[in-house]
């Protein structure tokens, strides 16, 4: 009962191996975010926004 009530301090820490690798996840999942985005801007956008203006020779749809 006594653990419970009462926490004990965790001596943790992040070597740079631990570091790095986290901040390659936050990075590569920020760029990946990026793309994404990037991609569903230029396929959405032009079907979402297609009668604001000219349609262009190129556009299949």
């Amino acid at each position: 009962m006594e653990n419970i009530l009462f926490v004990t301090p965790l001596w943790a820490y992040f070597d740079p191996g631990s570091g790095s690798l986290v901040l390659q996840a936050v990075v590569g999942g920020a760029a990946g975010l990026v793309v994404f985005a990037k991609y569903l801007w230029t396929t959405a956008a032009p079907r979402l926004f297609r009668g604001t203006k000219e349609p262009d020779a190129r556009d299949p749809f």
